[in-house]
């Protein structure tokens, strides 16, 4: 006696696809990235920590954008990235202005105390050691 042959399984149900964004997560990576490892060192975070700020910025606004067509997926990260790559340029900005200042005040503290030094040994006024000063300063940077 032959059995008839066992019937197929059912097949199973397609799992829904997990549709990411990926702009979100390029534009959340590009922002850390630059805000935590470069924005913090001068001078070189002009050509590091910008750059790659800005870029985060664009992935971001675009991930915001595609999150729309997308049932909100990825609006968290693509937010994320936005505001570390803002925030990358601020510091960016910032460490550079501060370090500008620091420069700039310090080097007036040498040209003071140069001067008052100057005026103190007796042989000249003040304002002839400031005039040497200027002088020097003028061959220097040409002026």
């Amino acid at each position: 006696m032959a059995y008839p042959p066992a019937p197929a399984p059912a097949p199973y149900p397609a799992a829904p696809v997990k549709q990411g964004n990926g702009f979100g997560v390029t534009a959340l990576v590009l922002g850390l990235v630059g805000l935590i490892v470069f924005s913090w060192i001068p001078g070189i975070n002009l050509f590091t920590a910008i750059p790659l700020a800005v870029l985060a910025i664009i992935f971001g606004i675009v991930a915001l954008a595609k999150a729309g067509s997308r049932g909100g997926k990825g609006k968290g990260t693509g937010g994320t990235g936005l505001i570390t790559g803002l925030l990358a340029v601020i510091v960016a900005i910032a460490v550079n202005v501060w370090i500008v200042n620091f420069f700039e005040e310090e080097g007036d503290q040498i040209m003071q105390d140069t001067v008052e030094e100057c005026a103190a040994d007796g042989l000249m006024t003040e304002e002839e050691c400031q005039q040497i000063w200027d002088d020097a300063e003028d061959d220097v940077y040409g002026g």
